[in-house]
């Protein structure tokens, strides 16, 4: 929860959150974090048959030993992981981590066509999403109902205090995205209880490799993709790796532009089998036309004489509006192994991001009288305010981590020490004023006076900075098929926020905190793959604002406990997941009674459900993904009278299933074909509960084919067609805090690439 006013002004919040670092196989595999698996796994997603034979890779003069399956930070074949450095931060097996954990693989996001981080993330039981949306230029989520942190390579991505300046990453520069659900601070510091996203970078690889891609589709979609990489030299001592990705689009909303640029080069040197030392950085620039739009619930979907306005409707002033978001980071993983038992990691980046806009945002239905009423409220004129938002963030983070493996006696210990550092500055300069309404159903551009930004006093003008440092330990102790993971970490946070302007009152409001946070969890693994498992854990969020009197807020505090069980038959490649929940926090932020444009900090929120999850292949042709979720977040206690009602913004209920099939043999070799529905029930639009968003249903659907099953000089040849909403289903996606930001969903959107993959 946020305060009303700052849930308005920016359009959605999402807590910050610190660093993590990456961490390598078991001591008895000795190999670089950059080794790709070469033998697969029984049960994965069978690689195609050729027509013609494919010449391997020349052998290096020096190799280094092949990976025996999968590593928590590298490829997955297929939809199903089996491996995640997430939750403990080494290399653990899913089944034998006591905690839920969704990984969506590389595969996943090319077979669905996924263009976004939010696309990728639509079948994970659990998620709620695009609260901004279809053409969000922010990625925003909730995790069990509360807002989830974004990591990128487990390390804390930036954000000004605005939340206006922060990063958006692209998924094609993803090996898997993983969604940590429940409290986690006992190894990541301030995270919120519900969970957080942490997606992993491509890095580079042993095996060489070059892929092209064209795509083209709705909205005149043109985009361009390469990944290359491999072995510089014959020794395979230098690795590298590049994806580049460039895009230039319209969207489904009239006026509003999709274009990107992105880079993504990096670097591995591997002078050992025992040492390993990779650059991971990436370049993003994107520059649009137009904004994200949100309309009043009166004109999308509530009843109106006139009618809804279509997914093209847009209310801004398409000669004035435009965004602007510009990001770069660079750091590296260090990995040495000194012996079979003690292994050393340092996770280190930097990043910056600086965005400016100018939009038109809906402020609801035109009214003659305040409080608007029915009465008076008319059916087609649309409240608007002109808004200019100049924000950066920069953070530097770093993960240092010593990872020690031992027995006593029959307990088999994997003990890790960790310490990390934060420090993150960021700058905010909002302004805003009304200017003149619209016809939502009739709209006439240009005939409506926009002031400079220039001539506007700042409403906003905010310095915040935060250093935190967290010191961790855990032990992951094994007696038979028992595992007992004990995590505990103690914090020290320095937040300081300086305003310049009307809001918060002028000052500089600085505190100092610390926090013991951590997690106890038993899971026992039976021979058959079956492993019941449970956990407690704690979480806490510092809170860089303060009050109407002028008082720093304490940290919000949260805490929860999950009982689950995760299936694997032995031989398959096939997971299946169910989990129990129950989270509280507290201590939570809201609109202060006295004056809304402040916040008071006496608010709870609990959140109950349960999550089922499947993934994986059934056959060798058949692969599905299937979630349901059933989130019960309601507000405890309320400083302003909303105790008892439901978290807005968050599906009640959730359902989905994707499967594809692949021929290998037969007159339909090498053809694929995928179908997906995606249910989201009933949520609430707001604090109090006054209005329903209705649920929906949609249906994706893939076509895919390998062109060298039928000749062989065409190996390599893929060809695909996705299609998303294919009813192209009209349907509101959320509210984000009342009837007058409501965002609309996502229309039919249909797309088809051309591949080229060669070794």
């Amino acid at each position: 929860m946020r305060s009303a006013l700052g849930a308005a002004i920016l359009g959605g919040a999402c807590q910050a959150t610190p660093s993590f670092a990456q961490s390598s196989a078991p001591p008895s595999e000795k190999q670089s974090a950059t080794t790709l698996p070469e033998v697969r796994v029984a049960g994965q997603r069978a690689r195609p048959r050729r027509a013609a034979r494919v010449d391997p890779a020349p052998a290096p003069a020096q190799p280094v030993p092949a990976q025996v399956g999968e590593r928590g930070t590298g490829p997955v074949v297929g939809y199903s992981a089996r491996q995640s450095v997430t939750a403990t931060k080494t290399d653990t097996p899913l089944l034998e981590t006591p905690q839920s954990i969704s990984v969506v693989t590389k595969d996943q996001i090319k077979d669905q066509g996924a263009q976004t981080v939010q696309d990728a993330l639509q079948y994970t039981p659990g998620v709620s999403i695009q609260g901004y949306g279809a053409n969000a230029f922010f990625d925003g989520f909730k995790v069990r109902g509360f807002d989830a942190p974004q990591y990128l390579d487990g390390l804390r991505l930036p954000k000004d205090g605005l939340q206006f300046g922060m990063p958006k990453i692209e998924p094609y520069g993803l090996e898997r995205l993983e969604v940590l659900k429940g409290p986690s601070s006992g190894l990541y510091g301030q995270t919120d209880p519900g969970g957080f996203i942490n997606m992993i970078s491509k890095r580079p690889t042993a095996t060489p490799h070059f892929e092209a891609a064209g795509t083209f589709g709705s909205f005149n979609r043109i985009q361009g993709a390469f990944d290359f990489g491999g072995p510089i030299d014959k020794n395979g001592e230098f690795l590298y790796r590049v994806v580049g990705l460039a895009r230039q689009s319209d969207t489904q909303t009239d006026f509003v532009q999709d274009n990107k640029v992105f880079i993504a080069p990096s670097f591995t040197w591997r002078p050992t089998t025992d040492t390993s030392f990779t650059i991971l950085s990436h370049y993003q620039k994107i520059d649009n036309k137009g904004y994200q739009q949100y309309v009043p619930g009166q004109v999308s979907f509530l009843p109106n004489p006139n009618g809804r306005v279509p997914y093209s409707r847009y209310i801004g002033e398409p000669s004035l509006d435009g965004y602007k978001l510009e990001q770069a980071a660079i750091g590296y993983a260090l990995e040495h192994r000194f012996d079979n038992n003690l292994q050393f990691r340092q996770n280190v980046r930097y990043m910056e991001v600086t965005n400016n806009l100018q939009s038109v945002r809906s402020e609801g239905m035109f009214s003659t009288t305040f409080p608007p009423t029915p009465a008076t409220t008319s059916n087609s004129l649309v409240s608007r305010s002109y808004n200019y938002v100049s924000s950066k963030a920069q953070n530097l983070t770093a993960d240092n981590q010593l990872q020690a493996d031992f027995r006593t006696g029959a307990l088999t210990h994997k003990v890790l020490v960790g310490l990390d550092y934060l420090n993150q500055t960021g700058s905010s300069d909002y302004r805003s004023r009304g200017i003149d309404p619209i016809n939502a159903y009739n709209p006439i551009y240009g005939v409506t006076f926009v002031p400079p930004a220039s001539s506007l006093s700042p409403f906003m003008l905010l310095n915040n900075k935060i250093d935190q440092v967290g010191l961790y330990a855990q032990d992951q102790i094994k007696l038979d098929r028992w595992t007992l993971s004990l995590t505990g970490r103690q914090d020290f946070v320095n937040t300081e926020l300086e305003s310049l302007a009307a809001y918060p009152k002028p000052g500089t409001y600085r505190r100092s905190d610390s926090a013991q946070t951590g997690r106890v969890g038993l899971n026992y693994l039976f021979d058959f793959g079956l492993s019941p498992y449970a956990n407690y854990s704690t979480s806490f969020v510092p809170n860089a604002n303060a009050s109407r009197n002028g008082q720093a807020f304490k940290p919000t505090t949260g805490e929860g406990w999950e009982a689950g069980v995760k299936f694997q038959p032995v031989g398959t490649n096939l997971m299946l997941t169910a989990a129990y929940f129950d989270i509280k926090q507290n201590d939570v932020l809201t609109a202060d009674p006295v004056d809304f444009l402040f916040s008071v900090q006496t608010d709870a929120v609990r959140s109950r459900g349960v999550e089922l999850e499947a993934r994986g292949n059934i056959t060798r042709e058949l692969e599905i993904i299937a979630g349901y979720s059933h989130t019960d977040a309601k507000i405890t206690a309320s400083a302003i009278g909303a105790q008892g009602k439901y978290v807005n913004g968050v599906p009640i209920d959730q359902a989905s299933l994707w499967a594809k099939y692949t021929w290998f043999d037969g007159p339909l070799a090498g053809l694929g074909l995928g179908a997906g529905v995606r249910y989201a029930g009933e949520s609430y639009g707001d604090l109090y509960n006054t209005f329903v968003l209705p649920d929906y249903t949609l249906f994706d659907a893939s076509v895919s084919y390998d062109f060298g099953y039928v000749r062989p000089e065409m190996k390599g040849w893929t060809a695909q067609v996705t299609a998303k909403n294919l009813t192209n289903r009209y349907y509101v996606a959320s509210c984000l805090t009342g009837l007058a930001y409501c965002g609309l969903g996502t229309a039919r959107t249909i797309l088809g690439t051309l591949r080229y993959s060669w070794n």
